[in-house]
């Protein structure tokens, strides 16, 4: 995940401080789950936000794009102040590169043309590598906020998070287990200094515990001449829950289901608990953690 902020004004980045109307924060050009999370500023999305690398630029790249991050966030009475600054040890934006790579910035038409904040889905330093800016491992290293960015030892309270593509389920789920004085762990928002997916798991999911979100993000079914199609997890959501219970036991492990989807036949006898819109859930979550003694 990271901020795209985009104003009129050439000076607009430069003394560190800033104010955005509110109604272009997190709606324009921002998917509806991601949206719907961030929108209202509240204490675990500003925080959230903070942890999220930022890119800094102006209406029709005139000038150089920026990136850094969001140091405060205060919301005040149709608008909202923010501060940031950039990080020197990671290169300029040229101008005209996020025009020239829209669609791997999933850029909507006329985005660049519009003042708003936006929140993307992607990891910011694999589409800039990609598209050939050069980022050494010790700059994205620098620039991963501290906080969960260590792997963390068994006897921690970190709770790894398994997910999907619902963002908003990742997110309730994320801020739930910071209510609890946890420290939730997501994968993607961990720094990969160059290890490869595997690498990343093996690494952050040294945990004490962990929850895996089965959403409905996928569909499929048994190869036959009559197809029952049914949502389903994505494949990654299942191999991760494997690896979980061997690594940490199944009690360490507790899985969530949203609405009616398939779920895998080897391990029927996990007991799957409801992720329901009333938050009932949350309640299961707190008893088994009691279970083992993490909270």
């Amino acid at each position: 995940m990271y901020n795209l902020l985009i104003s009129a004004c050439s000076d607009a980045w430069d003394q560190g401080v800033y104010e955005i109307d509110t109604a272009r924060v997190a709606r324009e050009y921002t998917e509806d789950s991601i949206s719907e999370r961030y929108r209202d500023l509240g204490p675990n999305a500003i925080d959230e936000l903070k942890g999220f690398p930022s890119i800094f630029a102006i209406e029709g790249e005139e000038i150089p794009s920026r990136i850094g991050k969001i140091t405060s966030i205060k919301k005040k009475p149709g608008n909202v102040r923010i501060e940031f600054k950039f990080d020197d040890t990671l290169p300029v934006i040229p101008a005209g590169f996020l025009a020239e790579n829209s669609i791997h910035f999933e850029l909507g038409r006329f985005e660049l043309t519009r003042t708003h904040w936006a929140i993307k889905d992607g990891d910011l330093w694999d589409i800039l590598k990609k598209r050939g800016l050069s980022i050494s491992p010790v700059a994205v290293a620098l620039a991963t906020p501290v906080v969960s960015s260590a792997p963390a030892s068994a006897s921690s309270k970190q709770v790894f998070i398994v997910h999907g593509h619902d963002e908003t389920a990742k997110f309730e789920m994320a801020a739930a287990i910071r209510e609890l004085g946890l420290d939730p762990i997501i994968l993607h928002e961990q720094a990969s200094g160059g290890l490869t997916v595997i690498e990343k798991i093996e690494k952050y999911t040294n945990v004490g515990f962990a929850v895996v979100l089965y959403t409905p993000c996928d569909i499929g079914g048994k190869r036959a001449p009559s197809m029952n199609l049914r949502p389903r997890a994505r494949q990654n959501v299942v191999f991760e829950h494997g690896y979980l219970m061997a690594k940490l036991t199944r009690t360490h492990v507790m899985a969530f289901v949203k609405g009616d989807i398939e779920t895998p036949t080897d391990i029927s006898g996990v007991l799957y608990i409801d992720l329901d819109a009333n938050s009932v859930w949350k309640a299961e979550l707190i008893k088994e953690l009691k279970a083992v003694n993490y909270i």
